[in-house]
């Protein structure tokens, strides 16, 4: 189903779905098959991991002819990309709120990717959010809404409150609940757009069908606008840089199958560019 903002009749608006694809550069397995779903209209947009040595390379295989698609910028500070700084998840989320973090090397760190990205695609990103949602993290929202500002730049960002409130599902409390309030509220004051609801949090742990029922209760519950991640790709081994390497091409069979288009169609959704529908 293409990315279409109305029906034909440019009366009655199926709810809109952004839908797009974290972690485009960090292989050319994840890279293939998020460019797979761009040309067959299943994504909204994708997320780039600048950090990467391949960087450069993976910027110049995105077509120059790309359909109406966001691409956005996956700023990094939990995993071991190239030589920059970089902090485990755990300890860089109690550093965040022990105020151990330091303001100047967030800084250097985001602007270094920024730049790597405007670099190679010629342009600023069209939305912005964290690998591991680290974007939402105390001090680290407020460099990154203080560096926009500073480079005059307005995306749209990622805020994580979820579509399905799940008290049981401890992963999706804890994206929900690590800054995510506090980040919407900030990014309001400013003026900046976030999508309203966000999904697409599971342990990547499922088979096709598995994944499959999931969406199907994603598409149901999500209200117009919803925000939802995926992290397709071709299959490889899992390694210390992608630990969910086989989760990648189950979600890639699913969403290039006529079976996510008839779920898209039986939920009355059409795919939305979060430039679109944010902004």
């Amino acid at each position: 189903m293409r990315i279409n903002q109305e029906d034909e009749a440019g009366t009655a608006r199926p709810r809109r779905i952004v839908l797009v694809a974290d972690d485009y550069g960090l292989s050319p397995e994840v890279d293939a098959g998020i460019l797979e779903l761009v040309e067959a209209g299943r994504l909204s947009g994708f997320g780039c991991l600048t950090q990467m040595a391949r960087w450069p390379d993976a910027a110049r295989a995105i077509p120059a002819d790309l359909p109406t698609i966001d691409v956005g910028l996956h700023l990094n500070l939990s995993q071991p990309f190239g030589d920059a700084w970089y902090r485990p998840l755990p300890r860089l989320i109690a550093l965040s709120y022990l105020g151990g973090l330091s303001r100047s090397v967030i800084e250097r760190s985001f602007a270094d990717q920024i730049d790597r990205f405007t670099d190679a695609m010629g342009r600023a990103p069209d939305y912005i959010d964290g690998h591991q949602h680290v974007h939402q993290l105390p001090l680290v929202r407020d460099v990154l809404l203080d560096l926009l500002a500073e480079r005059g730049l307005r995306p749209w960002l990622r805020v994580t409150e979820p579509v399905v409130h799940d008290a049981v599902n401890v992963k999706t409390w804890m994206i929900a609940h690590l800054g995510a309030p506090v980040f919407r509220s900030a990014c309001q004051k400013l003026d900046l757009p976030t999508n309203p609801a966000f999904g697409g949090v599971y342990g990547f742990d499922k088979d096709e069908a598995g994944y499959l029922a999931l969406l199907d209760i994603w598409l149901a519950r999500a209200p117009d606008g919803a925000l939802l991640m995926c992290h397709p790709g071709h299959s490889a081994e899992r390694t210390l840089l992608d630990p969910i390497a086989m989760a990648r091409g189950v979600e890639l069979g699913v969403l290039r199958s006529k079976t996510f288009d008839d779920l898209l169609r039986q939920h009355h959704r059409v795919l939305s560019t979060g430039q679109a529908t944010f902004s």
